[in-house]
C-alpha cells in the first residue's frame, strides 16, 4: 500500500468518528445560520505577473517535522508581510500534523484567501470546509473519480467555494480540464512514490489549452526555480517546505 492510499484510509476512518461528533446535517444548520462570504481565492492569484501561495504545514510523510517550533498564526503574519497572494494551511492530522484549528486561527488574522489543503473523499469535507472558514478546496484526481469530481465541484460552487483540481500526468489533466471553473494545480512530487521533478510542470503546461489558473506545486525551493518556472508560462506557485524552512 502506498503512502497516498494509506493517507485515503486513514482518514475515511478519521471521518466515521467526525461524522459521530459533528453530524453533516448539523454542519448544514450552522452554515445555514452564518453569512459566509464568496470566496476571493480565485481572484486573488489571477491576472498577476506572479502568485504565490504560501503554505503553512509542521510536517510531512517526506521531509518529517519541518518545523518544530510551529506557530501558524506568526507564519501566517510573515507571508502576508512577505508578499503572498494566499495561504495555504494542511488540516490533515496524522500524516501532516496539521489541524483544523489552525485554518481557522489564521482566518481570524488574515485578509489573504486560505486553501485548505487535505485528502478529501467524501462531501462531508466540503461543507466542513466552508464552516471552518476555508476559501478555496484540494480536489485530487488520483484519489476520485470523475463522478466524485463532479458532484464535489457542483457542492464547492453551492458553497461558493473556489476549488483547485490536482493533477501529476496528462491523463489527469484531461480530466480536469474538463472543469472550466477550476484551478489547475500540477504536483511535481509523485504522491505514490514522493519522487520530485520540476519539470512535471513544464511538460504539462505545454500540453494545457484551456484558459484555466495553471498552479505549479511542490519542489519549488529558490527564486531560480520559480524564474524558470515563469520562463515557461507559468505564474502561480505553491510554496511549502522551503517557505517554512526560510530557505526561499
Amino acid at each position: 500500500m502506498s503512502i497516498l492510499q494509506k493517507i485515503v484510509e486513514n482518514t475515511r476512518d478519521n471521518l466515521k468518528v467526525k461524522k459521530t461528533n459533528l453530524s453533516l446535517a448539523e454542519i448544514k444548520t450552522s452554515l445555514a445560520e452564518l453569512s459566509l462570504p464568496k470566496s476571493n481565492f480565485k481572484t486573488s492569484i489571477s491576472n498577476k505577473n506572479e502568485a504565490i501561495i504560501a503554505e503553512i504545514k509542521k510536517a510531512s510523510p517526506s521531509a518529517g517535522v519541518i518545523a518544530e517550533d510551529f506557530n501558524p498564526v506568526s507564519k501566517a503574519k510573515d507571508y502576508e508581510a512577505f508578499g503572498a497572494s494566499a495561504l495555504s494551511i494542511l488540516t490533515e492530522e496524522d500524516f501532516f500534523l496539521g489541524s483544523n484549528e489552525y485554518l481557522k486561527a489564521v482566518k481570524k488574522i488574515t485578509s489573504l484567501p486560505i486553501l485548505r489543503k487535505d485528502f478529501i473523499i467524501d462531501e462531508y469535507q466540503i461543507y466542513e470546509s466552508k464552516l471552518i472558514g476555508a476559501d478555496c478546496i484540494l480536489l485530487i484526481a488520483s484519489i476520485l473519480s470523475d463522478q466524485q469530481l463532479e458532484e464535489f465541484v457542483a457542492i464547492a460552487k453551492t458553497l461558493e467555494l473556489d476549488y483547485l483540481i490536482e493533477v501529476h500526468d496528462e491523463n489527469e489533466l484531461k480530466r480536469a480540464e474538463l472543469f472550466e471553473g477550476a484551478l489547475i494545480g500540477v504536483n511535481n512530487r509523485n504522491l505514490k512514490t514522493f519522487e520530485v521533478d520540476l519539470d512535471n510542470s513544464v511538460r504539462l503546461r505545454n500540453l494545457f489549452i484551456k484558459n484555466n489558473v495553471f498552479i505549479a506545486e511542490s519542489g519549488i525551493k529558490s527564486r531560480k526555480d520559480v524564474d524558470y518556472l515563469k520562463s515557461n508560462n507559468i505564474k502561480v506557485f505553491l510554496i511549502g517546505e522551503s517557505l517554512m524552512k526560510g530557505n526561499f
